[in-house]
């Protein structure tokens, strides 16, 4: 579990949030595909109702003052070793060897997977549609403003859960409870 925060933020002076109604994932061709919405739903209401607790008000998203994004990325590490040996000599008297042996082969496969929620201050894109300012505290994207980079200010990442698991909602509910600064002032 990893939370991080833009240090120059006041998220007390957030009001109200709109998140995105789906989750998107990142699929082996480097695509962002959407996640079934069965599976997403539940995870989008732990971080609706956690925003929520925190004093912030779901609106429209031409209204929100802060746009929140969950993605899942899902990682497949494998590694393969082979084991081989052949001694031409036997004992060290030439002309006797060993048939070769060649062993076998094994592997493994490691899956881990990531569900990151971002929060962008939407404020700033609106006062710099070019992009890239950074607004209240975030670092900006800086270079060409043609790439319409608006910087997270908070970002919150659950390692290693699976989606269908209570693990991945505790995941999202820790994140929140590790962030006492995210709230909105009432």
């Amino acid at each position: 579990m990893l939370t991080k925060h833009a240090p120059k933020v006041d998220f007390g002076g957030f009001q109200s949030f709109h998140l995105r109604p789906e989750i998107r994932t990142l699929n082996d061709e480097g695509e962002l595909a959407p996640m079934d919405q069965d599976v997403a739903d539940v995870l989008l209401d732990a971080t609706a109702d956690n925003l929520t607790a925190r004093g912030f008000t779901a609106v429209a998203p031409t209204e929100a003052e802060l746009a929140v994004e969950m993605l899942y990325l899902d990682f497949i590490t494998t590694s393969v070793w082979c084991y081989s040996w052949w001694d031409y000599y036997y004992w060290g008297y030439p002309g006797w060897g060993y048939y070769p042996y060649y062993g076998s082969c094994d592997g493994t496969a490691w899956r881990s997977g990531l569900l990151v929620t971002v929060a962008v201050d939407l404020t700033a894109a609106r006062e710099d549609p070019i992009g890239g300012g950074g607004g209240a505290g975030g670092e900006g994207g800086g270079g060409d403003s043609s790439l319409r980079q608006f910087p997270g200010i908070w970002f919150s990442g659950v390692y290693g859960v699976e989606l269908t698991s209570r693990e991945a909602v505790d995941g999202i509910n820790q994140a929140f409870s590790q962030s006492p600064y995210l709230a909105a002032d009432r």
